[in-house]
C-alpha cells in the first residue's frame, strides 16, 4: 500500500487546457490573439461596446467580459453600475478620469482634513464616484470628502469633470472653485504629442503638486478665517 501511495503521489498534475480561439482577433493594436470576446457593456440609452479583447486585454467583473476602458468605468461608479439607468454614455471617460485622480489624491485630501480637524469632527469619504449637478443644473461626475461634525457639514472637498467638458478636472473646496486644468496626458493625446517616459513622469508630478498645493491652500484659509459649516 504504501508503494502505490507514493506512485500516485509522484504523478504529474494534468496540465491547465488553453483557453478556445473564438476566432475574433483583439482589439488591442498589436496583439495577435484570436481568442477575444466582446464588451458586454451597455450603457442607460441602450448602447453596447463592440470592443474585442483577449484574456491579457480585458477583465471579468462578477463573471461579466469587459475591456479596459469599461471595466475601470463599472469600478468607478461602484454601487451605480447596478443601475442600467445610471450608467455613463459608452463613449463617456469622465467617471474613470475622476476616478484616476481621486485615487491619487486620496491620502492628501484626507490628511489635510484630519490635520485641520477640531474636537468632535470627523472625516468622511465616498467610496465611488456619483453623479451630480452644478448651480447651473449641468451634469457632472465627482467624488468627495467631508469634514463633519455632530450637527453637520464643516468642509467638503469635491473632485468633479462635467459632461461638457469630459477633461477638464476641477477641486472645488467649499463653495469654491480652487483649481482646474486638463491633465498633461490628455492634453498630449489631443495633440497628438509623444513624449519619453521621464517627461510623462515630470508632468504629472506637476499637475498633481498644482492640485496639492491648491487644497491644502484652502484648506488653510477656510480655517484660519474661523468659517463655520461650508459647501453643500
Amino acid at each position: 500500500m504504501t508503494s502505490l501511495f507514493r506512485r500516485r503521489r509522484s504523478e504529474p498534475p494534468n496540465p491547465p487546457s488553453e483557453p478556445e480561439p473564438t476566432g475574433v482577433s483583439c482589439s488591442v493594436p498589436g496583439c495577435l490573439n484570436s481568442d477575444a470576446l466582446t464588451c458586454e457593456y451597455r450603457d442607460r440609452r441602450g448602447r453596447s461596446c463592440q470592443v474585442a479583447f483577449c484574456v491579457h486585454h480585458g477583465s471579468v467583473i462578477e463573471g461579466v467580459p469587459y475591456c479596459r476602458r469599461h471595466a475601470s468605468t463599472l469600478r468607478a461608479i461602484g454601487p451605480l453600475a447596478a443601475d442600467p439607468n445610471g450608467r455613463p454614455d459608452v463613449n463617456d471617460r469622465t467617471p474613470s478620469l475622476v476616478n484616476w485622480i481621486s485615487r491619487e489624491l486620496d491620502a492628501h485630501i484626507r490628511t489635510q482634513l484630519e490635520e485641520t480637524a477640531g474636537e468632535g469632527e470627523t472625516v468622511l469619504a465616498d467610496d465611488a464616484v456619483h453623479l451630480s449637478r452644478d448651480t447651473n443644473r449641468n451634469l457632472r461626475w465627482e467624488r468627495s470628502w467631508r469634514l463633519v461634525e455632530n450637527t453637520g457639514l464643516v468642509l467638503k472637498i469635491s473632485i468633479n469633470v462635467s459632461e461638457e467638458n469630459d477633461a477638464l478636472i476641477r477641486i472645488i473646496v467649499g463653495s469654491e472653485m480652487v483649481a482646474d486644468g486638463i491633465p498633461p496626458w490628455i492634453a498630449r493625446r489631443r495633440m497628438g504629442e509623444d513624449v519619453d517616459v521621464a517627461i510623462d513622469v515630470a508632468q504629472r508630478q506637476l499637475f498633481y503638486q498644482y492640485l496639492q498645493e491648491s487644497i491644502a491652500r484652502a484648506v488653510a484659509e477656510f480655517r484660519g478665517s474661523g468659517a463655520r459649516p461650508h459647501g453643500h
